[in-house]
């Protein structure tokens, strides 16, 4: 039954269109609706963002919300991006209340909140208040045995970590501190040779890195592991403290805002952003689920990650763009329809 619904777009509002989809067959819902009162995403539309109230728009959300919640798989995941607004000068913290009400009204967990960062937001000046540059994306889970690739995010930050095994200035800085330090020779003699062993531990692939704190250069350690680690301040005059597994993966994607030349739709997801957060919380060959697929961007990501999508939106001409943007991506890429 689901494979008709397999790479294709449904012209129509969101829950119409998820009704029509079974239980249980969707392995990653990501979204971003339309914000409240923010744009016209065509003149002909006046749907969901153009409720009288904040809370008639969350609840239009949370509805959605709900019937989202009966097509994900039980290992699915759902990340929803949202904007804010101001009101009277004051930011109204919509997505917030809208993650709030999702798990108070739902049996989900908010696992994360990742920040886009924008590295090109909109030049405007404010004389009170800061440019707006950040929006969340919304991690939820059905439970805790949601699908998740960790090591597939943001790869590039992995390479880090190689070049790092083999750059010829590891540990110099700790060479340097260790020669500038109070410690007496027989002591530097000694942390050089500890530091020349990290090292060496770092470039076979034993430990991802370290850190090294010297008596006198840096403040004495305190905390669950103090203990220990002030014996060796003290009686070494140094301690070495190894890192192991893989980079830190945190809750931050800088991006762009993207753009499409010739594009009608006025929101438009960064295209990176959204292969990052399809690889991290879906198996390749899944299916991806956008209910307000817009531009297509949703669609193009899926693809060009190896997944399928099914997408819809209540706009026709939004859809009809879709498609043909989706129709020039398959022709460019024949091998990966």
């Amino acid at each position: 039954m689901i494979d008709k619904y397999i790479n294709k777009i449904h012209c129509g509002d969101a829950i119409s269109g998820l009704m029509q989809l079974p239980a249980n067959c969707v392995d990653l819902v990501i979204t971003s609706p339309p914000y409240y009162k923010q744009r016209i995403y065509n003149q002909n539309s006046r749907g969901l963002g153009h409720e009288s109230t904040q809370d008639e728009y969350l609840n239009s959300l949370l509805d959605t919300f709900e019937e989202i919640l009966r097509v994900v798989k039980p290992t699915g995941n759902v990340v929803y991006n949202l904007g804010d607004k101001y009101q009277n000068r004051s930011l109204q913290l919509i997505p917030y209340r809208f993650a709030i009400s999702a798990c108070e009204r739902f049996p989900v967990r908010l696992v994360n909140s990742i920040m886009w960062v924008k590295r090109n937001p909109t030049p405007r000046q404010f004389d009170r208040r800061l440019v707006p540059s950040t929006e969340p994306f919304f991690h939820f889970s059905l439970g805790p045995d949601y699908y998740y690739d960790r090591d597939s995010f943001l790869p590039g930050l992995n390479k880090g970590i190689e070049r790092n095994r083999t750059s010829p200035r590891l540990g110099s800085k700790y060479r340097q501190l260790i020669e500038d330090s109070n410690l007496n020779e027989a002591s530097k003699e000694k942390a050089n040779a500890a530091l020349d062993n990290v090292i060496q531990e770092v470039q076979e692939g034993t430990i991802s890195s370290f850190r090294m704190k010297i008596r006198g250069i840096h403040a004495e350690a305190f905390g669950g592991q103090a203990g220990g680690r002030k014996t060796q301040m003290m009686k070494n005059g140094y301690t070495i403290i190894r890192i192991r597994g893989n980079v830190l993966k945190r809750d931050v994607i800088e991006s762009p805002v993207a753009s499409l030349p010739g594009n009608i739709h006025t929101a438009i997801f960064p295209l990176n952003i959204i292969q990052e957060l399809i690889r991290l919380l879906s198996p390749p060959n899944s299916l991806v689920l956008d209910p307000y697929i817009g531009s297509g961007t949703t669609a193009i990501a899926a693809l060009t990650e190896n997944r399928k999508y099914f997408g819809i939106d209540i706009d026709p001409i939004y859809c009809s763009s879709a498609k043909s943007r989706i129709s020039a991506w398959e022709t460019a890429n024949p091998r990966k329809k």
